[in-house]
């Protein structure tokens, strides 16, 4: 192995949790953090630099945006912590949150906005080159969270510069969440707790699910969602629709997935971080799937943006604005395309409606309403992701148009038959993705009682199981491009 490697960036080959090379260098970081019992500053500091050290791997120079963003921000938790004039507070406050926008908006939306302004002037616009950092995204609005926490007088800020930089660069949930709030972070590492071998069992458990969902189920289904995708029009109408099944359900094995690993390696490190899926296709309403669904990012939008909106404080018509521009907002967060403006927009209005409708209505009573409202829940959902899926509308509304085509009988017979496979995997992704979270935690309860060799055997077996279903190079998580 190439020693100077290990500590270069390469942009063409980031380092991926899903990849041998970083299950390696996790293994000698836990094995170090074992050997440094009972120091915990000398712990804080090596969990800071490694996970400093995989966004570097990750980003590059970039590291220093991070950085950067940390130090300001802590700075500015202090002033406005110690401040007493509403005035000056709210103006502290005021500078944090425009700071990490507009950070956010020149990293992502710079090109978005320029191109945009073009098209209005009738003018030709060349995109810049504006790298952007892995999981910007998400370290922005933790810490954003943060400081409005510190303005409310939830709690007093920390005092060391490097614990706040340890809560932002905490690498298990760096790139793409769960956004971690303060509390739940700074608790738990004064001192960082030594995990029992059932805790390191439970971690490798979350590990290993998380392995099977990425590289076995999603990356599979994710092969052929790209290629219908990238070329709906010379497809039937039953392959279309396999193909948005299967990309509905290649996003969700694919973000909890990389949520299952991060919780895992959190575990194993003494540290609990929430959870972010709770069985979202088992939704009967849009509103809970929201609930369900990124649940860290969803309770986020409802807490600082929706609330601070007015909510449902202030009539049905401002309850109803306040929603459109936190799904819009929402949308647009997840990418600098109209696509997501669009997706964002028909969440907020499937909201709007499903909120009017059940106020009237009331939740479905009979098994059997239950079963209809389940059914066109999954349905919105699944024709929402090919709006976020699709890189233009108009590529999106090809997708559409092309479930329509080519549904004669014998010809629909002959494309499942040819299928199959495809077929078995998305009935078997569905009802997956439905299983209680009960029955998942039986079987991580049966795991952690087995051998410490039977457990080894396990983990083997995944990992030839994931290697053997890689393609020629690692998949990147979805999430990674927010």
């Amino acid at each position: 192995m190439d020693v100077l490697a290990l500590f270069s960036h390469d942009p063409a080959a980031p380092l991926l949790f899903n990849s041998g090379a970083f299950f390696l260098l996790f293994t000698l970081f836990v094995a170090v953090h074992a050997l440094l019992r009972g120091r915990n500053r000398a712990r804080l500091a090596w969990l800071l630099a490694f996970s400093l050290y995989y966004y570097w791997r990750s980003n590059g120079v970039y590291v220093l945006t991070l950085i950067g963003l940390a130090t300001v921000d802590f700075w500015i938790a202090l002033r406005l912590h110690a401040a007493e004039r509403p005035g000056v507070r709210k103006a502290w406050l005021a500078a944090s949150v425009t700071s990490n926008l507009l950070g956010l908006g020149v990293f992502k939306y710079t090109n978005f906005v320029l191109g945009n302004l073009a098209w209005l002037a009738g003018r030709p616009f060349e995109p810049l080159h504006i790298f952007l950092p892995l999981g910007i995204s998400f370290h922005v609005f933790q810490s954003i969270s943060y400081l409005v926490d510190v303005y409310r007088r939830r709690y007093a800020p920390t005092k060391s510069l490097g614990e706040y930089v340890t809560f932002l660069s905490f690498f298990p949930q760096l790139v793409a969440g769960p956004i971690v709030r303060a509390p739940e972070f700074f608790s738990q590492i004064h001192p960082l707790a030594d995990p029992d071998p059932e805790e390191v069992a439970g971690g490798l458990f979350r590990i290993l699910q998380g392995l099977v969902k990425k590289a076995i189920l999603a990356d599979y289904l994710g092969r052929y969602a790209d290629l219908v995708f990238g070329a709906s029009s010379t497809y039937s109408g039953p392959e279309v629709l396999l193909a948005v099944y299967a990309y509905s359900l290649q996003i969700y094995f694919d973000f909890s997935g990389y949520s299952d690993v991060a919780l895992g390696m959190a575990r194993i490190l003494g540290v609990r971080i929430p959870e972010n899926f709770l069985a979202p296709y088992r939704a009967t309403s849009i509103t809970e799937f929201w609930r369900r669904w990124h649940v860290s990012l969803s309770s986020w939008l409802r807490e600082y943006l929706y609330v601070s909106l007015g909510g449902n404080r202030h009539g049905r018509r401002r309850q109803v604005a306040s929603l459109m521009v936190t799904m819009l907002l929402g949308g647009l967060w997840h990418g600098a395309s109209w696509t997501f403006v669009v997706w964002g927009g028909l969440h907020g209005t499937a909201l709007v409606v499903s909120k009017l409708v059940g106020q009237r209505l009331g939740p479905p009573r009979s098994r059997a309403g239950r079963a209809f409202a389940w059914l066109g829940t999954l349905h919105l959902v699944a024709g929402l992701w090919v709006v976020f899926r699709a890189h233009t509308l108009a590529a999106a509304g090809a997708v559409f148009a092309g479930i329509f085509r080519g549904w004669e009988g014998a010809r629909t017979l002959g494309v499942l038959g040819a299928r199959r496979e495809l077929v078995v995997a998305v009935l078997a992704g569905f009802l997956l993705s439905v299983v209680p979270g009960g029955l998942w935690a039986r079987l991580e309860e049966r795991f952690r009682v087995l051998p410490t060799f039977a457990k080894a055997g396990a983990f083997a077996v995944v990992v030839q199981a994931v290697l053997q279903g890689l393609t020629h190079e690692v998949q990147p998580f979805i999430y990674f491009q927010f």
